[in-house]
């Protein structure tokens, strides 16, 4: 067992973590018989502390202890068998991940022709519903969500409907942005434009609770 306060917990040491990054890694499958080689060749060039094919398994059940297995069998009426991943669950690993995290795209892009990514797509920029779409964005530590009033600089209100990300020129960074509504603070109350236009998320400096 590895106590918590050890520096590299749930692992004993730093090559058997390495061992067990390398034989995680999604992108690349070893079979039972490849691992044991890939730990017998190391042994064999002289490498320090390199760990067991037991030891690697027990860390293992280690951390599917701790963590879970997002990975649920299934077999059918006809005998066939699925294993399912919970899509959710395997999403907030991710962001509760620091070196997944900041890699992670929240937003659709508008790729303007130029389609690389799955976030890239029309799908996600035009067509996902709303429900699924990001329900919020963070400027400066505020948090502003859509159908919400918010203010912008220089005074004037606006209510986002969508966030995104594009290109506001070749040379820059994609930047976030809003499809929304532009709202008229009148002596009636607040008047709603019905024709939506785009606008930087960076231009957000009050939320609907710091108007109320």
């Amino acid at each position: 067992n590895v106590s918590p306060d050890e520096p590299l917990y749930p692992w004993k040491t730093m090559p058997e973590f390495l061992t067990h990054l390398l034989f995680s890694s999604p992108r690349l499958r070893f079979s039972h018989a490849q691992k044991v080689a890939v730990l017998q060749w190391a042994r064999d060039l002289g490498a320090p502390e390199v760990p067991s094919m037991y030891a690697v398994m027990k860390t293992q059940e280690r951390i599917t202890e701790l963590l879970g297995s997002p990975t649920e069998k299934v077999k059918a009426l006809s005998g066939n068998v699925f294993y399912l991943n919970d899509i959710s669950k395997a999403i907030a690993m991710d962001f509760a991940n620091p070196l997944t995290r900041f890699a992670m795209q929240e937003y659709p892009e508008d790729g303007q022709g130029c389609m690389s990514q799955v976030h890239h797509g029309s799908k996600m920029l035009n067509d996902l519903p709303d429900d699924l779409a990001p329900p919020c964005v963070r400027v400066d530590r505020s948090i502003y969500f859509v159908h919400e009033l918010l203010q912008r600089s220089m005074g004037r209100y606006f209510i986002p409907k969508k966030f995104f990300r594009a290109r506001t020129s070749t040379q820059e960074e994609p930047s976030l942005l809003a499809l929304g509504h532009e709202v008229s603070k009148t002596e009636e109350g607040f008047a709603v434009d019905p024709e939506m236009v785009i606008v930087l998320a960076s231009t957000f400096v009050n939320t609907f609770v710091d108007l109320q």
